[in-house]
């Protein structure tokens, strides 16, 4: 009995850091690279106080930008359902036929992006415009795929993000592509800052200095006290933040390709669905 709880407490435990270890640590990072920056670092690389002013206002405004959009990440991440859109395409059509009884003219998204309907009853060649999920016990639209983290089948899945601790699809897409954005932009404007204060307070960076910008190999020299805490910390920020910042670039890319040539990661990246349907973009 007591290692079944114990067991459960650590499913628990898990599943709890699934959904938001990643956000845990996106809110860490944005603290630690604001206070370093605009607190420690402009100190010491601007004497006009208005530099630090802008650069200030600048760092809370794309802070905002991201916690805003993460938010709205993780609350729309619940219409990724198909359950919600089947509900909402039913309720639509029961409007449609309640007023007067008159056709009603199908009306697309801008730039030729189908309907909801469409997305649900999505039809390729010669094949059933449904399938069935064993694992949800239902039928779903072509176009969806269960995730098992998320617990349910995800419309236009793109893939499950560990970061936001949700699956990117077409409930919250919009909201994760501002959110690589503005990660990308902060971190930016962060890389020039951390990147002085180590060349200046750690070492010079050329032609080995640089190794140790290295988060591992700077914990490693003050384990064995040959830096303070501090330079330790800073390391493993600027190698947090390098790191971040090709991440989110390298995804915000890969978003903006992916949708102008109509599919989502998944579907990009598996040659069988990419050949069953044609690209919306």
């Amino acid at each position: 009995m007591g290692l079944a709880m114990v067991n459960r407490k650590l499913a628990i435990l898990g599943e709890f850091l699934v959904k938001w270890g990643g956000t845990m640590l996106v809110t860490f990072v944005l603290i630690s690279t604001y206070y370093s920056c605009v607190h420690i670092i402009a100190e010491n690389m601007y004497d006009n106080p208005t530099h630090i002013y802008w650069l200030t206002l600048l760092a809370r405004l794309i802070i905002l930008e991201i916690a805003v959009n993460l938010a709205c990440f993780c609350y729309y991440a619940r219409y990724n359902s198909v359950t919600y859109w089947h509900r909402k395409s039913c309720v639509a059509d029961l409007r449609v036929y309640a007023e007067d009884n008159e056709a009603q003219p199908e009306v697309e998204y801008a730039c030729a992006q189908p309907t909801v309907e469409r997305h649900l009853s999505w039809e390729p060649a010669n094949e059933s415009g449904s399938k069935f999920c064993f694992t949800c016990n239902k039928e779903a639209p072509q176009r969806s795929h269960h995730c098992p983290l998320c617990k349910m089948c995800v419309l236009r899945k793109d893939h499950h993000c560990f970061i936001t601790g949700a699956c990117v699809g077409l409930g919250n897409q919009r909201y994760f592509m501002v959110f690589l954005f503005w990660c990308s932009l902060g971190l930016i404007v962060a890389m020039p800052h951390l990147f002085y204060y180590m060349n200046t307070e750690v070492a010079y960076w050329y032609p080995f200095g640089f190794l140790y910008y290295i988060g591992p190999v700077a914990v490693l020299r003050w384990v064995f006290g040959y830096v303070p805490f501090s330079q330790a910390c800073f390391s493993t920020l600027f190698s947090f933040a390098g790191a971040s910042l090709i991440t989110a670039a390298g995804f915000f890319g890969l978003q903006v390709y992916y949708t102008t040539q109509g599919y989502t990661m998944y579907e990009y990246n598996n040659l069988t669905v990419r050949a069953t349907f044609q690209g919306d973009g």
